[in-house]
């Protein structure tokens, strides 16, 4: 597709009405933010802070594993105090802390404001969701919540050109956590100019971290965990496979994931369609599971010959086939996680939810990047197998989990 077109299509991805133009563009500052910081941070903090990579991985490791516990905890407090309210307060602490960013100066320094940082991010996905049910009718959060990822994978892209600009001189690199400080704090400011949502009522009974002690509905997001494996399969592990395995041209593995991107840019919205309920976004996710067993498979045809056009056309073939998986998925995971959260705890039931794509991020990547490069054409058919086993049974796990959202009492509380 012509470069003009993608843009064109960028422009379509806004909708006319004013409330969901703010939300895109608050998903817009944001990913832009993520996207100069993430791509350059490695660069910034090697060669302006002097730390080494060891230290850049151990700092950014620590505070991924810092969303097990932010996610769910400020899905809670996003139930509480209002989402809009803590998501203006999120933000604003991260323009402090991405400021703050420009002052490290040693790795002790770095290692508590990483994890500070982290913390705090891993907190605005399930607010920001939990807002997005607040003020969005639930036949309508699906398709805005793709919208929201098409123009987030935008922003990220923009995001990493600004980096990269940046990184051409030692004086510019500062840009990188300053440029991230001000698109958070312009985030801020666009929450702010949203509406307060109405307060929604607390059933009697009702027990916060009902989400992690629910095991019908753990059993939904540990399913959902192995279907998001084509998180850790396009961005880690095809690409070392490809690398250490296959003859393919070393240029081309970057070409690859950018052409991903752009695939989830015009197809995500798409691919939300009939994922608006939990039986819906159920089917959705099944299919999901039989393209990335297909994609998997056809990567595997590359450990049984060392031909480069095989390799070339196979692992092109696989990573647009993960692809699919990817929008399908994603976007079944919103219905099942919008569809099987109570109105009154979107902001915890999300957050939990949440934890499939957190667990993913941080486990995944060693996990099935070890399956494959150990066992070869074997590693990739494990991966294969445990996603038809998921496929198998999300749609029965998902049915169980919604019995057990029973039509709420009269409120006897309220926010």
């Amino acid at each position: 597709m012509p470069f003009s077109r993608l843009i064109d299509y960028s422009f379509r991805l806004v909708p006319t009405d004013p409330l969901r133009r703010k939300l895109i563009a608050i998903r817009l500052a944001e990913s832009i933010g993520k996207g100069v910081f993430l791509s350059g941070s490695v660069v910034y903090f090697t060669l302006r802070v002097g730390l080494d990579a060891r230290q850049v991985g151990l700092g950014l490791s620590a505070a991924g594993l810092s969303a097990f516990v932010s996610s769910v905890l400020f899905g809670v407090i996003a139930d509480r105090v209002g989402a809009r309210r803590l998501l203006i307060v999120l933000f604003t602490t991260l323009a402090v802390g991405f400021g703050l960013y420009s002052l490290v100066g040693s790795a002790a320094q770095f290692y508590a404001l990483v994890v500070a940082v982290g913390f705090i991010e891993y907190g605005t996905g399930p607010t920001n969701g939990a807002l997005v049910g607040n003020l969005v009718p639930a036949e309508e959060r699906v398709k805005l919540k793709a919208m929201m990822r098409s123009v987030f994978n935008i922003g990220f892209s923009i995001g990493i050109g600004v980096a990269a600009v940046a990184a051409l001189s030692q004086r510019l690199l500062v840009l990188i956590p300053l440029t991230t400080a001000a698109l958070m704090a312009g985030a801020a400011l666009l929450v702010a100019r949203l509406p307060d949502a109405p307060s929604r009522p607390v059933p009697v009974g009702f027990k916060r971290f009902a989400a992690v002690r629910d095991p019908r509905f753990l059993a939904v997001i540990g399913v959902s965990t192995i279907l998001a494996s084509h998180v850790s399969v396009i961005l880690v592990t095809m690409p070392l496979w490809a690398l250490n395995r296959t003859a393919l041209p070393h240029f081309l593995v970057p070409l690859l994931l950018i052409f991903n991107t752009v695939f989830v840019i015009l197809f995500q919205v798409r691919a939300s369609r009939g994922a608006d309920t939990v039986a819906g976004a159920g089917r959705l996710a099944r299919r999901s599971g039989y393209w990335l067993a297909g994609g998997c498979l056809v990567i595997a045809l590359t450990a049984l010959d060392d031909n480069v056009a095989l390799a070339g056309v196979a692992i092109v073939a696989g990573v647009l086939i993960l692809s699919v998986a990817e929008v399908m998925q994603a976007a079944s995971g919103w219905g099942l996680a919008f569809g099987l959260a109570p109105e009154h705890a979107q902001g915890e039931y999300l957050g939990a939810f949440d934890l499939h794509v957190i667990t993913q991020n941080i486990v995944g990547p060693a996990v099935l990047s070890g399956l494959v490069i150990s066992f070869g054409f074997w590693g990739w058919l494990g991966i294969a197998l445990a996603a038809l086993a998921a496929s198998a049974v999300i749609v029965p796990v998902a049915h169980r989990s919604q019995l057990t959202l029973e039509p709420e009492p009269a409120p006897a509380t309220s926010r």
